[in-house]
């Protein structure tokens, strides 16, 4: 019977160690992956990239890190990118999601081929002047909205998307917007990238008072969007007379005085 007991309790004991064994190696893991943000991720390729899902390499909606593992964010993140002297590799998880960026000293080739493609990027003050692309649209409720039956009013439109977060960011300020101009002739327009039940979870957690217009990829391509948020102010006449990439300290104060400026422009003819 003692031998029975003695067993038993060896049993028990190396059941228990193997137990603790495990939870270590477990909590060892844990550690691990919180002292490295990219473990579970891996380097993409460039044909795993879905063109479907836009890349937001801003320093705020996807975790941008330096070769060392080190998070760069603001001004830094806007000095290191504005050197011209890095390029981004791309980390995704086991779905092929974007869930990271690991900038790293870009070679000699690597930066000719970055001013080339800075000079062949399309400059969005070339669109100044020029006559608004048309469009049609159906927003969330099923109305219909076109650039001609929209003219003789102020539009403002705004590119973005749900998981876009300087969009999120100044929705705010934009129903602010909306709020002030509401007895004005200016329609606001948010032309989103996603579908309309993506789109109405979100609402379901976040106000924004624009008249969104879902799965507007057609648009998106048609005014050559590459940078999420964008804004671009048309008058009464049809005529791009405003434009913004990007969240910055002055975007929401330019885009108010120049709706501003363009009703008391046509208020005075």
């Amino acid at each position: 019977m003692k031998k029975y007991i003695l067993l038993l309790f060896a049993l028990l004991s190396i059941s228990n160690l193997l137990l603790s064994q495990q939870t270590s190696t477990k909590k060892e893991a844990t550690k691990s992956e919180k002292k490295n943000p990219l473990a579970g991720l891996r380097k993409a390729n460039f044909n795993e990239i879905d063109p479907s899902k836009p890349l937001m390499l801003d320093g705020i909606s996807t975790p941008v890190y330096s070769e060392n593992i080190t998070l760069i964010k603001g001004e830094e993140f806007m000095k290191v990118m504005s050197s011209g002297e890095f390029i981004p590799d791309i980390f995704i998880d086991k779905n092929k999601d974007v869930k990271a960026f690991v900038l790293r000293k870009a070679t000699d080739l690597e930066k000719s081929q970055m001013i080339q493609m800075d000079d062949n990027m399309p400059n969005r003050n070339d669109l100044l002047g020029q006559a608004a692309m048309p469009f049609q649209a159906t927003d969330m409720a099923g109305n219909n909205y076109t650039l001609e039956s929209l003219k003789g009013k102020v539009i403002v439109l705004n590119f973005w998307f749900v998981a876009c977060k300087p969009c999120v960011m100044e929705m705010p300020e934009l129903n602010k917007l909306v709020d002030k101009y509401k007895n004005s002739e200016v329609v606001f327009l948010g032309f989103a990238v996603d579908d309309k039940s993506k789109i109405e979870n979100f609402l379901k957690k976040t106000t924004y008072k624009y008249t969104i217009i879902p799965d507007a990829k057609e648009t998106v391509k048609s005014y050559n969007i590459n940078g999420f948020p964008t804004h671009i102010l048309i008058d009464k006449n049809s005529i791009i007379s405003f434009t913004a990439i990007g969240l910055g300290p002055n975007t929401m104060e330019d885009l108010d005085k120049n709706i501003e400026s363009l009703i008391l422009t046509a208020d005075n003819k």
